[in-house]
């Protein structure tokens, strides 16, 4: 009943209000953001200074890079900013939010930066607004080429420093093949590239902040598919940025929101699906989908992980 839990706790945000931006906004190249118009993006600040990006998935979780906290691990000392838009001046919408509890991956290595994420639990859950909202999290991994998003306090030029204003820039998905040519460390499934890799190219991942998002739109919806991890020192847009690749991750962070073990990866799909559960914890009238046919159609393409076939029987052909 582990992922069931997980489920029920994940899902909901998911599907009635991620990744849905304000009316209106729109993307340009490497310019700035208009004023809450990524509305899941959040400053990480230590001691008061802003370090890193980050991403809010729930109301009280923020996901963001492991490399942006693993030198200083004590939450007293950030402050995660939310509805923030300027760096260095404050906002009517912006909140600072104290911070509860700081989970680095324990796999994470810094020199490889493998496993390169973490976990911020807020003391208290922020007010979801069309200004403030949460990221929807992967279901499937972005398709090559697609044309995602960058986004953070970054420099607007490899020679600039930090900028005030939010920055935003389209990334195409690289793949893993093409990155591979420019980077030998980057691993298949915790690593995801983007970028152009040409000289030609009209922005790079200057224009984003370690641990901040990369999302693409998908069936309307904004899903986080990747954390700044590194890429190129002085950011040249003839190399790609590389992402902590969010779909490799998403039952530890199920596990460590809900306090539970994630189960160990199998090296190959079980030889037959899971049983179905007792009828004594089935809900009445039989086959059934138990986090509901919506949910259930957004995960479709995950019944082989055990959390949604037990949530998700009936989509999944389990009954």
């Amino acid at each position: 009943m582990i992922f069931w839990a997980a489920l029920l706790l994940v899902l909901p945000a998911l599907i009635e209000g991620c990744g849905k931006r304000p009316a209106g906004t729109r993307v340009i190249n490497g310019q700035d953001a208009a004023p809450h118009s990524w509305p899941w993006q959040i400053s990480l600040r230590l001691d008061g200074y802003h370090i890193c990006g980050g991403t809010l998935i729930r109301p009280d979780w923020v996901l963001t890079a492991a490399h942006c906290v693993n030198k200083n691990p004590d939450p007293k000392r950030y402050i995660v900013a939310v509805g923030a838009h300027r760096r260095l001046s404050i906002t009517s919408v912006e909140r600072f939010m104290k911070i509860k509890k700081v989970i680095m991956h324990s796999g994470y290595t810094d020199q490889q930066k493998l496993h390169d994420i973490a976990l911020l639990q807020l003391r208290t859950p922020v007010t979801l607004s069309d200004k403030v909202n949460l990221a929807c999290l992967p279901t499937t991994e972005a398709a090559v080429g697609a044309k995602c998003y960058i986004t953070g306090w970054g420099r607007t030029s490899a020679s600039s420093g930090s900028a005030d204003t939010l920055q935003q820039a389209m990334l195409p998905v690289a793949s893993h093949s093409d990155c591979k040519k420019k980077f030998t460390i980057v691993d298949r499934k915790a690593h995801i590239c983007a970028g152009d890799a040409k000289s030609s190219a009209s922005s790079g991942g200057c224009h984003g902040d370690s641990g901040g998002p990369l999302v693409c739109e998908e069936r309307g919806r904004w899903v986080q598919h990747g954390i700044v991890s590194f890429g190129k020192r002085n950011c040249p847009t003839t190399f790609y940025t590389v992402f902590a690749r969010v779909s490799s991750y998403l039952d530890w962070v199920n596990s460590k929101i809900t306090g539970s073990t994630p189960s160990p990866p199998s090296p190959s799909p079980p030889p037959s699906p899971e049983p179905p559960l007792p009828p004594t914890t089935s809900p009445a009238g039989g086959c059934s989908d138990r986090s509901g046919p919506k949910a259930c159609q957004y995960f479709k393409d995950r019944c082989s992980q055990d959390f949604v076939k037990k949530a998700c029987q009936k989509t999944c052909g389990l009954c």
